[in-house]
Parts: structure tokens; C-alpha cells; sequence
């Protein structure tokens, strides 16, 4: 499964950079393969493993005083066949 995750704290400014950070460092010490942009993060796993390190996100954007925070994944589950980032990537490129 692929999802494209984003969390962000409602209410603390208009950057957000901290929270994003803490976040960020917590899918990358997952251990899940991942990939940041700049609109949220691309990770590779099982939904268990996704819905988890989502739930270990949000509540360290609490953590740091957030009261409110949005999350938005989007995620890509097939059964046909094995599903990467970068083999979604490579699929659109090879069209190009």
C-alpha cells in the first residue's frame, strides 16, 4: 500500500514548519520506505503500519502543544499486483 499523508496543527500561525518536522522525523524513523514533498509524504507499508505511525504523527503534533490537527491520507491499495512509489513513478515517466 502507498499512502500520501499530511498533518498540520489548526490555529498555530501561519508556519507550521516544527510540526511538520517532528512528523516528518517520525516516518523516517519508522523505518517504512518514504518520500517528503512539499505538500506531505509518500510512505510505503502495510495499512496497520500506516494507520499506526499516522497515530504516533498526530500525537506528537500534540505533544507540542497543537489543539487541534487536521490529517489527510490518501492511499493506494492493490491486490492485482505489488505497489512502490517509485514503480508509480516509473509507470507515469514511461508514458512521458
Amino acid at each position: 500500500m502507498i499512502a500520501d499523508i499530511s498533518i498540520a496543527p489548526v490555529g498555530e500561525g501561519a508556519s507550521v514548519s516544527k510540526y511538520v518536522a517532528r512528523a516528518v522525523a517520525i516516518i523516517r524513523e519508522s523505518g517504512l520506505k518514504h518520500e517528503f514533498h512539499s505538500m506531505g509524504t509518500n510512505v510505503e507499508g502495510s495499512y496497520d503500519e500506516i494507520v499506526k505511525l499516522v497515530k504516533r504523527c498526530s500525537d506528537a503534533v500534540f505533544k507540542l502543544g497543537a489543539e487541534r490537527v487536521l490529517i489527510r491520507m490518501y492511499m493506494d491499495d492493490r491486490h492485482d499486483k505489488v505497489s512502490t512509489i517509485e514503480g508509480k513513478k516509473q509507470s507515469v515517466e514511461n508514458k512521458l
